[in-house]
């Protein structure tokens, strides 16, 4: 399955999409949502997993964030994935 992340996590500086580039493990597809908490100062790790169609493709958004994701944020998510996807597309 092809996937990709993104990342908003403040207290490691770390913004933005990534391409997949390791082999999903059966346990990453089994968790759809989850806390991790957060210790030695980092705050709790909000993971979820959003399907996006793109192209006639299914991709697995893996959304990490230290924060909760609410419906408009999660939209928001969405339309830079898809250009994410684009921009990857169109250099392929």
């Amino acid at each position: 399955m092809n996937y990709f992340t993104y990342h908003d996590l403040k207290k490691e500086n770390k913004h933005g999409f990534t391409a997949g580039d390791k082999p999903l493990t059966e346990k990453s597809l089994v968790v759809r949502e989850m806390v991790v908490p957060g210790m030695a100062g980092y705050p709790d790790m909000h993971i979820r997993h959003i399907d996006i169609i793109f192209e006639e493709q299914k991709y697995l958004l893996i959304t990490m964030t230290d924060y909760e994701l609410d419906q408009a944020k999660i939209l928001e998510i969405s339309i830079g994935a898809a250009k994410f996807l684009k921009t990857r597309s169109q250099r392929n």
